[in-house]
Formats: structure tokens, sequence, C-alpha cells
């Protein structure tokens, strides 16, 4: 009696129950569940997020790429005012 009341009794036959998903009756409806859960999932990969993943990484390269040209532009400008900085620095010399 004092199983009901504490809410311990379990409900049913009190006979031996399958785990769900190895019950051979309710198999073929969790294939179906199964396929249907993971086309959804595709088809909004699909469609929404590689997408937007695609467009991320596209942007992400070309300021990569902008950023490795500007930084042999400024490369090329300091070896410049480096050479100018030497050339008089021997003129001052001489």
């Amino acid at each position: 009696m004092a199983e009901t009341a504490a809410g311990t009794a379990v409900p049913g036959d009190g006979g031996h129950h399958k785990f769900p998903p190895l019950d051979n009756t309710t198999f073929a409806p969790q294939l179906v569940w199964l396929a249907l859960t993971f086309g959804l999932l595709y088809v909004l990969l699909k469609r929404v997020a590689l997408p937007r993943i695609g467009e991320m990484i596209e942007q992400r390269s070309d300021r990569i790429r902008r950023d490795l040209q500007q930084a042999e532009q400024l490369k090329i400008d300091t070896e410049q005012a480096l050479d100018n900085y030497e050339r008089a620095l021997g003129e001052a010399r001489s």
C-alpha cells in the first residue's frame, strides 16, 4: 500500500516490456520517422545552413587575399623606403 501512495507502483500488467527501439512491432514506423527526420535535416542544411557557411568562407578567403596583397604592397614600400634611406645615408657620408 505504501508503494501506491508513494507513486512507485509499476502501471500495467507487471509483465516485462521490450525496449522500444528493439521492439519488432515498432521497427518499421521508427525507420520511417528516421528517414523523414534525416531528410528534413538534409533539406534544411542544404537550403539554409550550407549556403550561409559557403558565403562566409568566400568572404573570408577574399579578405585574406586582400590582406595578403596589402601586406605585399607594404613590404615593397618598406623595402623602397629602406633603400632610399640607405642611399641618402651613403650620400651624406660621402
